[in-house]
Order: C-alpha cells, then structure tokens, then sequence
C-alpha cells in the first residue's frame, strides 16, 4: 500500500499517483481520505489491453490493466480496514494514462461511484468502441481536456477530442452524471490544478457523501 492521508470524514479517493502528488493535491481538497496508488509502468499496467507505441522506435503499450486492478483493489482493502469507519463512497481519480484506467476500471467493478479522467488518454486503440459494449457501473464521473490537445500531431492522439466527446456520451447512456471540462493549455499544464477541480466536483452536492 502507498500513502494514505485521512481526513475527518468523507468518502475515500484513491489516486493513481505517487504521494507526492498526492501532498501537493490534499490542501487542496475538500475533506476526505486520499490514496495514492502509482503503477510501477504506466504504459504497461495502466493500459486495458495491448497497443501499438506512438511512434517509431516507442516500445508497445503492454495492456496489462487486469493485473494491476487486482493489485489496486487489495490496497484499497488494505486502506479502508485503517479508516476509522468504512467510506461508503469511493473514487478514483487519475491523469493521462492513468485516466484511461479510471474509466476502464469502472467497467469492471462497481467498486468506485466517482471516476475522474482528468486529461485522459481515451485517444486509446479500440477504446470507444469497448465502452458501446461495456457499459461504466459508477454514477458520477468528471471528463475533461485541455483545448490544445486535439491538435497533437500526433495523429492517433490528435482524436482525443473526438473521443472524449464519444466517451461522455456513452457514460450519460450509461446512466452516469457526467461533465467534461475543457481547460486552458495541453496536456501538461496544471495537472494538480486540474485534478484538485475534478475532485471537488466529484464530492460535490450527492458526490460528497460520505
């Protein structure tokens, strides 16, 4: 297990990150429990299945998601039994990669009533087409980008745009509350600013019982 911070009361989140985006992010969230899950390869553990690598000479997306959602799912057991009260929501929240693996979890487990897939790559190979045939079992779920990534050369990841819109539109079918927010910049600006803003709207109004 990697770090858990407790708050006083409230649903736990967990992140899928290392703890020190996890101190930074913290102060500034509403009350509530923070784990902080890295995967150990992100191209390897958080990808649901394999894929091509973007470009010439980029090793291949290992896909293997099963593994490392096995591996979440006993931290987070591990995490709740030092809670002083089991949370009876829980969220998970990750960022590029990781926020594809957010989405994908959700259609695997009813586990976590809030994602959040906060620059997510759901440019990913086969992943619009997955979720038509898999629908996401959480209720609540945050989607956003920033407005310069669809114009990536790169050309696989140049349909973010395109399948972020897709994705929110198949989560609403799905029966989920579901926003996505476009944020100044690309992919790379104010991550912990753009996590921090999908956290609070996940607890936010029925999202933030705990």
């Amino acid at each position: 297990m990697n770090g858990l911070y407790i708050g006083k009361s409230g649903p736990l989140l967990v992140l899928l990150d290392d703890t020190e985006t996890a101190e930074k992010l913290l102060p500034l969230l509403p009350d509530c429990s923070l784990l902080a899950f890295p995967a150990p390869d992100w191209d390897r553990d958080l990808t649901p299945w394999p894929a091509p690598g973007l470009g010439k000479g980029r090793e291949s997306f290992g896909g293997e998601g099963e593994a490392f959602l096995r591996a979440l799912t006993a931290a987070v057991k591990e995490a709740e039994a030092a809670l002083p009260s089991p949370p009876r929501i829980k969220g998970l929240l990750g960022y590029s990669l990781a926020g594809l693996f957010a989405l994908w979890a959700g259609t695997r487990t009813a586990d976590y009533a809030l994602l959040a897939s906060v620059s997510g790559s759901l440019w990913y190979d086969g992943w619009c087409e997955y979720l038509a045939e898999h629908p996401c079992r959480a209720g609540r779920v945050y989607l956003s980008l920033g407005e310069k990534e669809p114009k990536a050369r790169n050309p696989r990841m140049g349909r973010v745009g395109a399948c972020a819109e897709r994705t929110a539109e198949l989560l609403r079918v799905s029966g989920a509350e579901t926003v996505l927010e476009w944020n100044p910049g690309g992919h790379f600006n104010d991550p912990e600013g753009r996590t921090a803003r999908a956290a609070a709207w996940l607890l936010g109004e029925s999202g933030g019982e705990a």
